[in-house]
């Protein structure tokens, strides 16, 4: 009897030790299929961004000696005093109004919050589909006092000391990457489609200046 007790003891040991096992390499399954997908997922925002990358550690190189060299370029936009622009361009522009909703969870104060919150959406296995307006070409015009976009259709002012954050990012526009210079206002997220990384520094300056 007390053998056939030990017996069954041992057998209960073996069962348990055979079901971790199998459960162990059950996880290890998962976790490597998931792995995969999430590597082939994001294989090409990758080899986008460290393109990006590169060319962003390219240009800083060179940028203090560009913004040195900015001129005032002659428009027919009518001007402030001791106002001059310094960049024009038509660019694919994608305007985010933020939503005013009752009983909002408070935002971080970090200005970065918005920002790390899109890099790891871009970076999440699952993609989870948020509202994204649709690309508008826009005459992009920066002063040393704001910034002026013109759609066709209305004129668009931003005052520099609304601007809370500027940044180059890789945005995932309906499944395409695209390089951008994102830009966050009080009231809105903007979107430049582009590849002149002078456009993120010219804003910086102004900004700074205008603080």
């Amino acid at each position: 009897m007390k053998w056939i007790l030990k017996k069954n003891k041992m057998d209960s040991k073996f069962i348990i030790a055979i079901c971790i096992i199998i459960l162990y390499a059950i996880i290890l399954l998962i976790v490597g299929i998931l792995s995969y997908v999430y590597s082939v997922k994001h294989k090409p925002f990758k080899v986008i961004n460290d393109e990006y990358l590169k060319e962003i550690a390219e240009y800083k190189k060179v940028e203090d000696e560009i913004l040195k060299k900015l001129k005032p370029i002659k428009t027919k936009f009518e001007l402030s005093e001791n106002e001059n622009i310094y960049f024009v361009d038509e660019l694919e522009v994608s305007f985010n109004e933020k939503e005013n909703k009752k009983n909002k969870k408070k935002e971080f104060d970090d200005e970065y919050d918005q920002y790390i919150k899109n890099l790891k959406k871009n970076y999440s296995l699952f993609k989870i589909k948020g509202k994204q307006n649709e690309l508008e070409k826009t005459l992009t015009y920066i002063s040393n006092k704001r910034i002026v976009l013109d759609n066709g259709i209305e004129f668009k002012i931003i005052k520099f000391n609304n601007v809370i954050l500027v940044e180059n990012y890789v945005w995932n526009f309906n499944g395409e990457y695209l390089k951008t210079i994102y830009l966050k206002t009080k009231n809105e997220e903007i979107y430049f489609v582009t590849n002149d990384l002078k456009l993120k520094s010219i804003i910086s300056k102004f900004r700074l200046e205008n603080e």
